[in-house]
């Protein structure tokens, strides 16, 4: 299999299925099209029939494309992996969970944009919400990093923990890595099970994994790059 992804440090979509199968041990080649280039809106038509990565290339030439297809096929292809909870409750909790990650919490991901590599001061990003022309307000960022936290709470809960989907790291999880990371970078207050949570996943080897091929990538989209005071 190949997986195409975009920046591992901005490319949020394309984070999820990478985490999963490193974190998991999945073979996979990983083809990485770095968004800001020129040549970018040709590699990436090539690979996936959306132009937007990232996209699960077969051995059978076939091509799945969208974060929760590639989810999907992956439970098919390697049922072992733990993709989604075995428990029909507990999965249904999960696809709920991803598909309102799908649909949902537009502000905070339109002001909160992904940068694993930076870290601002608290309450820095209010800054983003005042600037002229930014029709979002910051109360509405809060209120979606607040769904975020429930949904957390309510699937830690139902599966008891410590991972979304209960006691193995899945699909779900991965899912919400880039929420978590958004949180770290702008210093976003959670509660403490959320940080509970959040501590759980950033002990991950393939979290550390991720922050340094993040740390590493040479380029820079400068609207993800904001000029905001670093903690």
């Amino acid at each position: 299999m190949r997986l195409h992804v975009g920046n591992l440090n901005y490319s949020s979509w394309s984070i999820r299925p990478w985490f999963f199968v490193h974190a998991k041990g999945i073979p996979c080649e990983v083809s990485v099209l770095y968004m800001e280039e020129a040549s970018f809106g040709e590699k990436v038509a090539g690979v996936s029939p959306s132009k937007r990565v990232p996209s699960l290339e077969l051995p059978d030439g076939s091509v799945v494309w969208d974060s929760f297809a590639i989810g999907l096929t992956l439970a098919e292809l390697f049922p072992e992996a733990g993709v989604f909870p075995s428990d029909p409750r507990t999965r249904r909790l999960v696809y709920s969970a991803c598909a309102e990650m799908h649909s949902s919490f537009a502000d905070m991901r339109r002001v909160l944009t992904c940068n694993a590599r930076r870290r601002y001061a608290k309450d820095a990003w209010r800054a983003l919400v005042a600037s002229e022309g930014v029709d979002v307000d910051a109360a509405k960022v809060l209120a979606d990093c607040a769904r975020v936290e429930e949904i957390f709470a309510t699937l830690l809960e139902a599966s008891g923990g410590p991972f979304l989907g209960g006691s193995s790291f899945g699909f779900v999880d991965a899912y919400f890595v880039p929420v978590l990371s958004r949180f770290r970078t702008y210093a976003i207050p959670v509660s403490p099970v959320t940080e509970r949570y959040k501590q759980t996943i950033e002990a991950m080897p393939a979290h550390a994994s991720w922050l340094a091929i993040a740390a590493a990538e040479a380029h820079t989209i400068p609207k993800y790059e904001y000029d905001l005071p670093s903690a």
